[in-house]
């Protein structure tokens, strides 16, 4: 395997595409209204009303006489500048000054339009004092409002401070000594949880975080302090040990300072820290807050590291480092992937030096320290900051994040489209082939399709091209636990095939729903055959789109490109073929994509070092296989990794579509017997379990390859859903990525050809031919049939269009689920009617509307209950409320039609 994979190297660096570098598009803003600029402001962004949102920056320090190198003072400030953002506008000073003067305070943006000024330093003697102050800052009618907070329980400056929810959280830092100097290094957290009423607001001391069990991790001033989803992150920072202690840090020490590497999370929720993957160096005064960036990083801007601070010590040892032929702070950014706990060096912070080395030109651009990144409408925005030691620049810097799209390249749209035009070919082999086509041949394929045909038609059903990039993006986010829940088709088949199946057949249906009116009533019938197609009408747009959505965030495939071909290529087919064409191009894209997924593991491996041995050796690690399962409780409100609930979850959902999803039922009866559609769901079992060990292994081995190759993610890929299509964009050769992607696109096609055909054939039956237009001739109904996959498809299509341009996934998905949540209770009148000699017509439709109304009422209510088993609750609750309320009303007619007719 290893030799393997070096050739597999070699050959695929010489045609794969590279990921361009940088998450950050850098401009700037309005210059602050100073010659020089400070170090150690306060920065936050506030709201006044209808006048939108302001960036407020207050106090901050620096030399305006004379360099430092040259005997220069430090002055501290008390100026306060307003600047409106999105506006154009240019700065003012306001009329109000700062209390005092102060510098190297905290500040954070808090919900509401305000923000909260923190601490800092004021000189006092000939030192320094740290300051206890809490400010609660504002503007109103254009003037500065500064009410008194709650004073911190120490005087601090230097450390970090940012908001979790509500939650301020204020981090390390210095505060005075016993001698009375601002030089003792804190190991200390406060929190204020500002959700409260003001007059109720107060700090909380939380935990320190442990470098190893039992031993606290070092003091620190001058950190970087991020946030992502809930959790607080702290990195870096220096601390000043006693110059007799020399420990593991001794080669990250400089003028009496350790520069720390460490990093730590702390989770608010649990209120618990753990320690994090090291800094590549050690690292300080990189703006105080960690920019998040896509889906699962965070980015430290600039900062600096202990070896760029010994290299200009020896290039200028008489100024110590120092004096104006200093080049500036380094602008590397840092990423920092909360997923795979890895750093990369990822782009650079803006940085012209002039060749006239003056200590600060006009028009420079610096990578600024020691001052506040602020985070404002998806952008980041640095006001000032220490550009050289001792140099402050006035500049104001804003950043917008980035994602470098991979050029997808004729080679792969010639795969694409050769695929595409296959399927196509097929339909129209079946068209040509069924001349004197009838409703018999369009629904049923004359039941001849072969056994494995079926069968690989009804796992590609069941495998949308969301499943195909889903389960390995859940498998890199989380494990493999899932994969537990996939074998419950094991238990699913047999009962279909010996329960259900033989009245699918003995019946000779058409639709499923048929069976419902023939054993309790028309209502019923409707009932399930309407929620069928209502669900499924809703399922075409979202399988359209979301694929798309995935496949032009990390490439340039449009995403109205993409829902224009697979959409239409796919009605077209399926108008023209039928079921025949649908099964048959669904058996060929169910061998595209387990293809496809199997390739793409093999090229994953093929790309570590130590293949599928390092594959198990980082995921066991990392404990993404089973370690998470619990095999101990039974947690209803968090199934995602209790055994039990899992395992009842997934059997549910799949016995749902199994036994009352027409896509699926139908499949039973385009065979030519019973014998063959069991042999076709034998298939289809095997299938599942086998395809789900690949689609699991590929998402554990695409987490190994980031783990090792961190460089290579896209620190600005906004869903880690996208992380298949990102590998097969940016790793794979070309052709080989169109392979997949097409793969990609059998997968969309293969469920949304099943869906067109279902709907039209539950239409035709349940409504048309039944209730509006009974007893018309053959050729009139499959007019019909056509025209509702036309209709069905081109609504289908449209719609995934409007949510292309007008971003409203999120409310028709809401719609789709609600449609969907009638699934459970669909299976419930199924094994009503299967496995009970006593429910009736009455039962069955009260039993299915309350087992409707209970998901209903599960969802709004914002239930706990895990989502995954809202397909058990529909069931169980239609189940036992038909069987009771039938047991009441009385036994009615249709009882031959259960297994125990």
């Amino acid at each position: 395997m290893r030799a393997l994979s070096k050739i597999g190297l070699i050959v695929i660096a010489g045609i794969s595409q590279v990921m361009a570098a940088g998450i950050f598009e850098w401009g700037k803003l309005s210059a602050m209204p100073d010659a020089h600029g400070f170090a150690g402001v306060y920065a936050g962004v506030v709201s006044d009303g209808s006048n939108g949102d302001t960036l407020l920056v207050a106090g901050g320090a620096n030399f305006p006489g004379k360099a430092p190198w040259d005997g220069g003072a430090k002055e501290y400030h008390r100026s306060v500048f307003a600047l409106p953002l999105g506006t154009g506008g240019e700065w003012r000073e306001l009329d109000q000054p700062w209390p005092e003067p102060v510098g190297y305070g905290m500040s954070v943006s808090l919900r509401g339009g305000s923000s909260l000024f923190l601490g800092g330093q004021r000189l006092e003697g000939e030192g320094e004092q740290a300051l206890a102050s809490v400010r609660v800052v504002g503007l109103r009618d254009g003037k500065l409002s500064i009410e008194d907070g709650p004073t911190l329980p120490e005087g601090r400056s230097e450390g970090v401070a940012e908001v979790v929810g509500d939650l301020v959280i204020v981090v390390a830092g210095v505060t005075d000594s016993a001698e009375g100097k601002n030089f003792k290094v804190l190991q200390t957290v406060v929190a204020l949880d500002t959700s409260k009423p003001r007059d109720e607001w107060k700090w909380e001391t939380l935990p320190w975080p442990e470098s190893s069990p039992g031993v606290a991790a070092r003091g620190r001033m001058h950190p970087t302090a991020g946030v992502r989803d809930g959790i607080f992150y702290l990195f870096g920072g220096r601390d000043f040990p006693d110059p007799a202690v020399r420990d593991d840090q001794t080669d990250e020490r400089i003028f009496g300072a350790d520069y720390l590497r460490d990093a730590y999370a702390f989770d608010v929720a649990k209120r618990q820290w753990r320690r994090l993957a090291d800094l590549p160096h050690g690292l300080s005064a990189a703006p105080s807050t960690a920019v998040p960036t896509g889906a699962t990083h965070l980015a430290v801007l600039g900062g600096v590291p202990v070896s760029f601070l010994k290299e200009q010590l020896a290039a200028r040892p008489d100024t110590n480092g120092q004096g104006p032929e200093h080049p500036g702070f380094p602008a590397e950014i840092h990423v920092y992937d909360t997923m795979t706990n890895t750093w990369a060096q990822t782009g650079m912070m803006p940085k012209k030096v002039e060749a006239d080395h003056a200590a600060n030109p006009a028009g420079s651009t610096w990578a600024p320290v020691t001052t506040r990144a602020v985070l404002w409408n998806g952008a980041v925005i640095i006001p000032t900051g220490e550009v050289k030691p001792g140099i402050r620049s006035p500049q104001v810097l804003i950043g917008k994040i980035v994602s470098k799209s991979a050029h997808f390249g004729w080679i792969n749209w010639a795969v694409v489209g050769i695929y595409l035009l296959g399927m196509v070919g097929v339909g129209y082999w079946f068209m040509k082939r069924e001349a004197s086509a009838t409703t018999e041949a369009y629904f049923r394929g004359g039941q001849r399709v072969p056994w494995w045909v079926a069968g690989l038609s009804i796992f590609a059903t069941m495998l949308s091209a969301l499943t195909f990039m889903g389960i390995p993006a859940r498998a890199y986010q989380t494990d493999v636990t899932w994969y537990i829940g996939q074998l419950s088709i094991l238990l699913v088949v047999p009962l279909v095939v010996w329960f259900y199946l033989p009245f699918f057949r003995k019946l000779d249906l058409t639709s499923a729903y048929e069976y419902l009116e023939k054993r309790f009533n028309l209502v019923t019938r409707i009932f399930a055959s309407l929620s069928f197609i209502l669900f499924h009408i809703g399922r075409i747009a979202i399988v359209l789109y979301l694929p798309a959505l995935a496949l032009a965030a990390v490439s340039d495939i449009g995403v109205m490109p993409s829902i224009l071909m697979i959409g239409v290529l796919c009605v077209s087919y399926t108008v023209m073929g039928g079921i025949e064409a649908v099964v048959w191009t669904d058996a060929i894209q169910a061998l595209v994509l387990m293809a496809g997924a199997l390739l793409c593991l093999i090229l994953v491996v093929m790309r570590l070092d130590g293949g599928i041995g390092q594959v198990y050796e980082i995921a066991n690690t990392d404990n993404k296989l089973f370690e998470n399962l619990r095999w101990d409780n039974f947690d209803f409100m968090d199934g995602t990794a209790t055994t039990v609930v899992l395992f009842v979850a997934f059997f549910f959902n799949s016995l749902v579509p199994y036994t009352s999803g027409q896509d699926v039922v139908q499949r039973y009866v385009t065979t030519k017997d019973i014998g063959a559609a069991r042999r076709s769901l034998w298939m289809t079992m095997w299938m599942s379990v086998f395809g789900a060990m690949i689609f699991f292994a590929l998402g554990a081995a695409l987490y190994a390859f980031y783990k090792t190759h961190p460089g290579q993610l896209d620190p600005a890929m906004a869903k880690t859903d996208s992380i298949l299509p990102f590998f097969i964009m940016q790793q794979l050769p070309i052709g080989v990525s169109g392979l997949i992607i097409a793969a990609i696109f059998a997968a969309a096609q293969s469920t949304i050809s099943s869906s067109l055909n279902s709907v039209a054939t539950a239409w035709i039956k349940d409504f048309d031919s039944r209730l509006l237009r009974p007893d018309r001739d053959d050729a009139t109904y499959l007019r019909a049939a056509k025209w509702v996959v036309l209709i069905i498809g081109v609504a289908g299509i449209s719609v995934a269009c409007v949510m292309a341009v007008s971003n409203i996934e999120s409310a028709f998905k809401a719609f789709n689920s609600l449609i969907g949540l009638t699934a459970g209770a669909l299976g419930g009148l199924f094994a009503l009617g299967v496995f009970t000699r006593r429910a009736n017509g009455k039962g069955a439709m009260i039993g299915a509307l309350f087992g409707f109304a209970s998901v209903l009422f599960l969802y709004f209510s914002g239930s706990k209950v895990s989502g995954l088993l809202y397909a058990f609750i529909g069931f169980a609750v239609c189940f036992v409320i038909g069987y009771l309320v039938s047991l009441i009303t009385g036994v009615d007619r249709g009882r031959e039609l259960s297994i125990h007719g």
